[in-house]
């Protein structure tokens, strides 16, 4: 089982898919759930039957982000995007439609996809053992939403690109935050940072560091994060 001292350079080549296709291919015989960090806010979250991507498949390299190389051959069973926004570093729909997956993300987002695909908002959505909650969230004059998921009694937050910290309030113990640099230094400033088990810092700057988050995970790409299960 990989833990996150083990990293994996997404870019590094056929070796790389090979030991990610074996890593799933040995989650999938587990219930364990672990989260791969592609980049931007994209990471592959699978508990061995299902698959969460979120703010993925985007434009590698758009707007000077981070770039890839992903195996998406291997992402099997299945398989369920999760979209904040349209922009191409969150999104890019032509990426989206040569995949066999199904989409949570803005009415701006899905309409021009195949609407066989979209799982329709709601306040609750349920896909399998995934139970999405959106919440609608200001950023950039666009459609926009942060998302509370609940899987297998863990509790996840995805922020997205937002900052408004009124977001954060009334949320469950958590047990992961993913959220972005300029959001967690406003939310520590404002005293509004949630209470969670593992703060994930997101759609950072290679080598970023963030002042005061000593206690975050900034992973590189490829890094396999564990998402316990509290008994």
């Amino acid at each position: 089982m990989f833990t996150m001292k083990n990293r994996i350079k997404i870019t590094a080549g056929p070796l790389v898919l090979f030991f990610i296709t074996v890593f799933f291919s040995m989650n999938a015989m587990s219930k364990s759930m672990e989260a791969m960090f592609i980049g931007n806010e994209a990471f592959w979250i699978r508990d061995g039957e299902y698959s969460l991507m979120t703010d993925f498949p985007y434009k590698s390299g758009a707007y000077d982000s981070m770039t890839y190389v992903f195996p998406f051959k291997a992402v099997t069973g299945t398989v369920l995007s999760l979209v904040s926004n349209r922009y191409k570093d969150h999104f890019d729909p032509m990426l989206f439609v040569y995949q066999n997956w199904k989409i949570v993300g803005p009415r701006e987002v899905t309409i021009p996809l195949p609407q066989n695909r979209v799982v329709k908002l709601s306040d609750k959505i349920t896909v399998g053992p995934i139970r999405i909650m959106p919440r609608k969230s200001p950023f950039a004059h666009t459609e926009h939403y942060s998302y509370l998921v609940e899987w297998d009694g863990r509790q996840l937050f995805f922020t997205g690109d937002t900052e408004d910290t009124g977001i954060l309030k009334n949320l469950p113990q958590l047990d992961m935050l993913f959220i972005t640099p300029w959001f967690y230094r406003k939310a520590k400033i404002n005293n509004m940072l949630p209470s969670a088990r593992k703060i994930i810092i997101y759609h950072h700057k290679k080598n970023e560091i963030v002042p005061g988050c000593s206690g975050c995970i900034i992973p590189e790409q490829g890094q396999i994060i564990d998402i316990e299960k509290v008994k």
